[in-house]
């Protein structure tokens, strides 16, 4: 009988699918990652054909070593997250596995986090909760211009995305009803490469969000943004992406929101261009070295960057979505059929 490993219990719901499916299940019995040596065995095993696996664990890390320690029989390893910069997928392909992942059930979650965020850093909030929790709110003398931020509301403001995919979107569709109705934003976005029919695409977008949305090249995005929000793949062409020479380029009003991936943001040269007032503050969902970030990290310290624990798809009916897909991906490959979401490079 063909068996699925699960490194980590996936929820009544998707645990119900896997049982549902009739294979024999392979489940780390703790609420805590697995040994490396747990998940390296297990795969080993001639009869494990799919195996779920989770984002953020070292011990599910698809490396050479994992690749190489699975049996023949693997078909296929799906993990619970869009992203896949923890998978070596050329290697995996190499050997005959699938890579499965979990794209868009996500996107209204992570455009929540987002706009959240933005609307945070320009007013402040972060401060606003550190003060009163301290005790020292009564310390602070009100005056009119006390504990001000910035509006979104600002007349023709620019808001400014890295990458432009369903996230960024729905990330659109939640900010315009925050901003000026009569002088509304601007919409600019970076994508890979200018495409031949790139003014149709702009012209389709400026329709169908109701403002104008064109393509700019990074540099021109970083010079007329007031908010810039990263939302980009990781990849080896966009690591360090947001750096020193970015932030030169931004306005010192704007502000940096980032729910992609920590290292696309270059977290040295955003502490110090938030330090010296080279833009307003920041917003960050993902921090480069997640989960191991110290309660003195230098980012944590400072009033004007707001940092949450990658809450992006964190509510109840998008985990449960994710869970579902990750493991109809598993269930697909033992059955022989096309993964629901598989990872194509």
């Amino acid at each position: 009988m063909p068996k699925i490993l699960v490194t980590r219990d996936l929820g009544e719901h998707a645990m119900a699918i896997l049982r549902q499916s009739g294979y024999d299940l392979i489940v780390n019995p703790d609420d805590a990652p697995p040994s490396r040596e747990w998940v390296l065995n297990h795969l080993a095993d001639p009869q494990v054909y799919a195996a779920c696996i989770m984002h953020s664990q070292p011990s599910d890390k698809v490396d050479k070593e994992l690749i190489a320690s699975a049996s023949d029989n693997l078909r296929c390893i799906s993990t619970f997250s869009v992203g896949y910069d923890h998978i070596d997928v050329k290697a995996a392909n190499a050997r005959g596995i699938k890579i499965g992942h979990t794209p868009g059930v996500l996107s209204d979650a992570v455009a929540d986090i987002a706009a959240i965020l933005v609307l945070s850093t320009l007013r402040r909030i972060g401060e606003g909760i550190s003060l009163v929790k301290s005790g020292n709110w009564k310390q602070q003398p009100w005056a009119p211009f006390v504990n001000c931020g910035l509006s979104i509301g600002h007349p023709s403001l620019t808001i400014g995305f890295l990458g432009f995919g369903r996230i960024s979107q729905a990330t659109v569709q939640r900010l315009l009803a925050f901003t000026n109705k009569k002088q509304p934003p601007l919409i600019l976005y970076t994508s890979s490469y200018r495409r031949d029919n790139q003014d149709e695409i702009d012209a389709n977008l400026s329709k169908t969000f109701g403002v104008e949305v064109r393509r700019e090249e990074k540099e021109t995005l970083a010079s007329q943004a007031d908010i810039v929000i990263v939302l980009c793949d990781l990849n080896p062409s966009t690591k360090d992406m947001v750096n020193k020479s970015f932030f030169q380029k931004m306005k010192k009003s704007a502000i940096l929101v980032n729910v992609a991936r920590g290292p696309i943001v270059n977290s040295e040269d955003l502490h110090e261009a938030l330090v010296s007032g080279q833009i307003f503050g920041a917003g960050l969902d993902v921090l480069t070295g997640e989960p191991d970030i110290p309660a003195d990290h230098p980012l944590l310290k400072l009033n004007n960057c707001l940092v949450l624990p990658h809450l992006g798809s964190a509510d109840y009916d998008t985990r449960n979505a994710m869970a579902e897909r990750c493991v109809r991906n598993a269930i697909a490959a033992v059955n022989g059929e096309p993964l629901v979401a598989e990872v194509k490079v």
